[in-house]
């Protein structure tokens, strides 16, 4: 009987091509699955935007959204990145971020309390230079600073006086003339009052008691543990040109802010792929050691705050919804504009980050609103 040979190379090589052709037909299949996720939401937005804002392309290039709904993110390109080009944004755009930068200095502060190298109780006079201690301020505490109970004013007195470019306020300002204005300042009252000065002192906290810098802090206990490659507070070799081109309110380009000192209250740099692996953490979504440990940023609320439906917490600012707490948080330099917010209960969450100053008015509250209230109802 004669043999029958079997070419196996063959039959390999048609299950290659058949497993190719799979892959292929599954991704297709998950990209247009994605796609059509996203056609709805991005309806939905651009509604809030033609009628319940009044943002104007002319004035404010373009900004990116990134929307968080549980194990989902969408991320959605209005306007432009570029003045006069038609070039979407990317989720990872590096953008100013402003005061956003309050809410990684409050999870620091308490990754280092859980690690018993800070206590929120501690005297703030206890890690300054003795030089520069307030006997006056004897009773003030980290937590006054991270929730704006100190009553310190929003920026230093006579701040101006080291301001010598309105477009790069912090540029001469340094940690010298903080401390300086920490020893001799009188309190004039107590309670809550936003200040940036509050996480420009706390910077020096950290660095005191950590004997590191803020960017070498936030790298080991924040940016490197969630992923988060492409957020900074110090420029890598001075590089500036990373960020996207930031406008002001007459749509000229500005530069970057550099910073001498208040890098913890107004200096990261950040993305919204960034920014969403950092509010996945506040959502214990992050699947890292981090997700616990910062929930705890979450049981400290300071009233008063803003209004009686706006408090402070630990960073975070709080809105009672009633039927859900929103956490929110807003950040502004001279050429960019930024909303983190989220709703805890509901894992859901908004990024917006934008290449003008004038930025995105209430679009990210109205886009939680939107995704709590009536996303379901979209079928997606």
């Amino acid at each position: 009987m004669g043999s029958v040979v079997t070419d196996n190379s063959y039959f390999c090589a048609m299950n290659l091509k058949t497993m190719l052709w799979v892959i292929l037909f599954l991704s297709a299949g998950l990209i247009n699955t994605i796609r059509s996720q996203e056609s709805p939401l991005r309806e939905e937005v651009d509604k809030l935007i033609r009628f319940d804002t009044d943002i104007d392309y002319k004035k404010t290039p373009g900004f990116i959204v990134a929307v968080i709904d549980n194990d989902s993110t969408y991320y959605l390109s209005f306007g432009t990145r570029v003045k006069g080009r038609k070039e979407p944004f990317r989720h990872d755009d590096i953008f100013e971020t402003g005061s956003l930068s309050k809410l990684l200095t409050a999870s620091l502060v308490s990754l280092l309390e859980a690690e018993g190298k800070l206590s929120f109780d501690s005297k703030i006079n206890n890690h300054l230079p003795t030089e520069y201690q307030n006997p006056r301020l004897d009773t003030l505490t980290v937590s006054h600073l991270l929730a704006h109970q100190s009553g310190f004013p929003k920026r230093p007195y006579y701040f101006g006086k080291k301001e010598k470019d309105i477009q790069n306020p912090y540029a001469h300002y340094k940690e010298e003339d903080l401390l300086k204005f920490y020893r001799d300042y009188i309190p004039r009252k107590g309670g809550f009052e936003y200040s940036h000065t509050n996480y420009g002192l706390l910077e020096l906290v950290i660095n005191k008691v950590t004997g590191e810098s803020l960017q070498d802090n936030l790298e080991k206990y924040i940016f490197s543990p969630l992923g988060m490659e492409s957020s900074f507070v110090d420029f890598p070799e001075q590089k500036t040109e990373v960020l996207v081109p930031g406008y002001n309110r007459a749509m000229k380009t500005v530069s970057p802010w550099s910073f001498s000192s208040f890098k913890a209250s107004e200096g990261l740099k950040s993305t919204a792929a960034d920014l969403v692996k950092y509010l996945r953490a506040n959502m214990e979504m992050s699947g890292t050691p981090l997700d616990k440990l910062l929930d705890r940023n979450f049981t400290i609320t300071s009233k008063p705050g803003f209004n009686s439906r706006l408090d402070v917490g630990l960073g975070w600012h709080e809105i009672d919804m009633h039927k859900f707490k929103i956490y929110m948080h807003t950040g502004r330099t001279s050429g960019y504009n930024a909303f983190a917010g989220m709703v805890r209960d509901t894992r859901t969450g908004v990024i917006i980050l934008s290449n003008s100053s004038i930025g995105t008015e209430d679009l990210g509250m109205q886009i939680l609103r939107m995704i709590n209230y009536n996303w379901k109802r979209l079928n997606i």
